[in-house]
């Protein structure tokens, strides 16, 4: 990851202008992204000073650099800097396929989590808010998506985008981006809460052939709820009535389109029967672990509170969105740093 932040290839494509880091400055490309890493919510002069005088010693020993400096600089780089470096770590991590699995599966968890942005009306323009009991008063948010794998603790892939945007439209988005970073076949099985499940994205899943557990609602389809079996393959045809609403809701499926899913009901121990509905066969899962496998979904949970308290995500650094973007993905970037090196140190001490 280290020679993919120097290399010229990430500068090409992350800067905002071709004119930008083309002379030196009073600080270049490398040691700007360097610096946002290490400072993600601040940006106090002490805070500038320290990393000169810890990493640029030539530089810092001839030039001033002003919070002003790093404010106009951060403007020239795009927050994609810190996705592609993000998807060097996650390609870096599995290229051995000495990864943890579970059941034979890289075990992965997708879910959306709500952001508290900078209130200003920008903000509340590009990425949407909310209202409160005073009329009129506006708060800007935005929703965010993550992909996550709960067995090494790393997010492969996530997106920041409109607080009205589609959960499932922001799931495509990171499966697609997943699936672009695999150098090599995974077993993949994803994880869904039971805001996820329509026929589309059922449909879309099983096209890529990507295994899922997914919990669904009470009132999904009659096929579904009314399985008197704990454990059954069913079959859902698109009606045309069934294809004319899904059309009116903007996920079009085609009349007689038919979809076979598996569903495992479970009893909680509060007495309610849960209802899971998965794409992998009884031999390879049996229905005695559907119920501890997606209680594993919690492990994505847990990341979203690590993200919000412990490396404070929603703690930008500016207001402008583009700064904002840079904060969230460098944010993620330094998580799944963290992820790796506290894997390492375990290692270690299991070692000694």
């Amino acid at each position: 990851m280290f020679t993919q932040m120097r290399s010229d290839e990430l500068k090409e494509k992350t800067r905002k202008s071709e004119k930008d880091f083309r002379r030196n400055r009073k600080i270049g490309f490398f040691p700007l992204v360097a610096l946002i890493l290490r400072m993600v919510r601040k940006s106090t002069q002490l805070e500038l000073d320290e990393f000169r005088e810890m990493f640029m010693l030539e530089e810092a020993a001839k030039t001033t650099y002003t919070k002003q400096s790093f404010s106009e600089a951060r403007q020239k780089l795009l927050p994609e800097a810190f996705t592609l470096l993000n998807d060097e770590l996650i390609r870096a991590y599995y290229e051995d396929g000495e990864f943890k699995t579970y059941l034979g599966f890289r075990l992965l968890a997708m879910d959306g989590s709500v952001m508290e942005l900078p209130n200003t009306e920008e903000t509340q323009v590009r990425y949407g808010y909310t209202t409160t009991y005073k009329v009129g008063f506006r708060i800007a948010r935005a929703l965010s998506s993550h992909l996550y794998d709960v067995e090494n603790k790393l997010v492969l892939s996530s997106c920041l985008s409109r607080y009205d945007d589609n959960e499932r439209s922001l799931a495509k988005r990171n499966i697609e981006h997943m699936l672009g970073l695999e150098t090599a076949p995974v077993r993949n099985l994803i994880l869904f809460d039971r805001g996820y499940p329509s026929a589309e994205f059922i449909l879309y899943l099983q096209e890529k052939g990507i295994s899922y557990l997914v919990r669904a609602q009470g009132s999904f389809y009659k096929e579904i709820v009314n399985t008197s079996l704990p454990d059954k393959v069913v079959t859902i045809e698109i009606s045309k009535a069934r294809a004319k609403e899904l059309k009116k809701q903007g996920t079009p499926i085609a009349p007689g389109t038919v979809l076979h899913v598996r569903v495992v009901k479970v009893e909680l121990s509060s007495g309610e029967t849960e209802i899971l509905l998965t794409y992998v066969n009884a031999e390879e899962l049996s229905y005695e672990a559907c119920k501890p496998l997606y209680f594993k979904r919690w492990g994505i949970e847990m990341r979203f509170d690590d993200l919000k308290h412990k490396f404070e995500i929603e703690n930008f650094s500016g207001q402008k969105p583009q700064i904002i973007e840079q904060d969230f993905y460098a944010t993620i970037l330094l998580s799944n740093m963290a992820s790796v090196m506290e894997q390492e140190a375990e290692e270690q001490m299991k070692e000694s």
